[in-house]
């Protein structure tokens, strides 16, 4: 049946292929050809899918040859697509407490990434913001920036209106802490403020295990001939004055330190 209106005659037959494919999809048939089954976990038969994987294939070239891009399809479908895609792996992933970037591994706390993937990530923005900023651009959006600064205007007022990452730690701390968890690597802690490993770790960093506090020398001057103590003093310019005011020469006192002689090597400041 012709229509005298094209519009009108294609929404007719869409409306027909959708029947017809219903149909055959609840049939349990391939909606293209009606003949056989469906491929398991696709929607057509084998020979329907590979003429069609194969018409794709050579539609994407020919568009790419020409410079189209996504196939010669629709750009702005195709990407709304894509974007609802990824959404859907991002909230499937996350709900199955997942790495959002690779799905392998479960993400670090406060994060929806895995370790190996923010470790990959950092590095990409490392290498991005060293060779903009080499280029003289501003680091975080590449466009050009005042001379000696590292962010462009519009990226330095969107800088300063975020929270310090202070700011930010101490928020960490608060939440973790309120879930029993290690205030340093998020682990389970019980009512302590870190687990065990991490408590042990900042013991030994702490002055206890860094050796004796180097305490300032003290000077005690004697004189040699009468063995009288002209007394103990803080500091060499002391000891100076002394021998200035009692007219002798370091040849004729004694000057005792109460510096250890491995002060130097075991100390700390």
């Amino acid at each position: 049946m012709a229509y005298k209106d094209p519009e009108t005659e294609r929404a007719c037959q869409r409306r027909c292929y959708r029947r017809v494919t219903d149909e055959r999809l609840a049939n349990d048939l391939c909606p293209k050809c009606g003949k056989t089954a469906p491929e398991p976990g696709r929607r057509l038969c084998r020979r329907c899918g590979e003429r069609r994987r194969a018409a794709d294939r050579a539609r994407y070239a020919k568009a790419k040859a020409a410079g189209l891009a996504y196939g010669g399809k629709n750009v702005e479908a195709r990407r709304k697509a894509a974007r609802a895609r990824t959404k859907r792996r991002y909230d499937s992933r996350l709900a199955a407490g997942l790495c959002t970037k690779c799905g392998k591994r479960p993400p670090v706390e406060g994060s929806s990434s895995c370790e190996p993937c923010k470790a990959a990530r950092n590095a990409r923005e490392r290498a991005q913001w060293d060779e903009r900023r080499a280029a003289g651009m501003c680091g975080v959006c590449g466009a050009p920036s005042p001379a000696g600064t590292a962010r462009c205007d519009p990226c330095a007022a969107i800088q300063a209106g975020r929270p310090s990452r202070k700011l930010n730690g101490r928020k960490r701390y608060a939440r973790r802490r309120a879930r029993n968890l290690c205030t340093d690597c998020g682990a389970w802690a019980g009512n302590a403020a870190r687990c065990e490993s991490c408590a042990r770790r900042s013991w030994f960093r702490s002055a206890e295990h860094r050796g004796i506090p180097a305490w300032p020398a003290r000077f005690t001057v004697i004189e040699i001939a009468t063995g009288v103590d002209h007394g103990t003093f803080d500091s060499e310019a002391e000891v100076a004055a002394c021998l200035a005011f009692a007219k002798l020469g370091p040849e004729d006192v004694e000057i005792v330190s109460d510096a250890s002689p491995m002060a130097r090597f075991t100390a700390w400041a």
